[in-house]
């Protein structure tokens, strides 16, 4: 028995240093990203991006874009995590998992309006497709994919037995995210820059919604 909690002591401690890790990694960049951006005003990084992804420009290739970037939309995204959340409220019966989902969805969203709004970087001017509104700064496609499909990623952790499955699964997801954002790229309705800070920002986001639930839980716990 000590042992077996010697040995989950050792794995909670390394999972909380590997996140530790990630989050200061992200947060690095994040700046980074922004001091680029907002402060040296270099586009250079971006313009690279562009000039990249360009000779792959095609009538299929932008088919296929259309269709990544639809999943990582709020068109998709919103009933996406209403079913979710109603799966677990009235199928799975767990109103802990469905407030955390419902918590972070909807944090998420509201930090990256408020992030836009203040920061106001105007889109690329010649977009693949029909122009859309709003701010670029950062990418809020590839904000929430980050917490929706983070969500999806986690939830396989927890419940799919077998390892490589698990494996498999966690890194679809992730790839898929990744082209979300390289979706946006490719249509030129962001900067290279505006994805890389959704990426740090909707992980950032994902691990803080994480610490502090896990922590509001265990203080609900012991006050009861």
């Amino acid at each position: 028995m000590l042992e077996q909690r010697k040995s989950f002591l050792k794995k909670l401690s390394l999972s909380v240093l590997v996140m530790i890790v990630i989050f200061l990694l992200c947060l690095w960049g994040l700046f980074k990203v922004a001091d680029l951006v907002f402060d040296d005003k270099n586009n250079v990084f971006d313009q690279k991006a562009f000039d990249l992804l360009r000779p792959w420009v095609s009538a299929l290739n932008t088919r296929i874009m259309l269709v990544i970037t639809f999943l990582g939309s709020q068109n998709f995204l919103l009933p996406a995590n209403i079913l979710l959340i109603l799966y677990y409220l009235f199928v799975r019966e767990n109103r802990n998992t469905a407030f955390r989902i419902l918590t972070i969805s909807l944090t998420s969203v509201a930090a990256m309006f408020a992030i836009k709004f203040i920061l106001q970087r105007q889109r690329p001017l010649t977009p693949l497709i029909a122009k859309v509104h709003g701010y670029s700064f950062p990418s809020g496609h590839t904000f929430t994919s980050v917490t929706f499909y983070g969500i999806i990623a986690y939830i396989a952790y927890r419940n799919i037995k077998n390892k490589a499955l698990r494996l498999a699964t966690i890194i679809l997801l992730a790839i898929f995210v990744l082209l979300v954002g390289v979706s946006r790229i490719y249509l030129g309705l962001h900067y290279a820059t505006d994805v890389i800070a959704g990426l740090c920002l909707g992980i950032i986001w994902l691990v803080l919604a994480k610490w502090f639930l896990v922590k509001t839980e265990k203080k609900h716990r012991a006050n009861s």
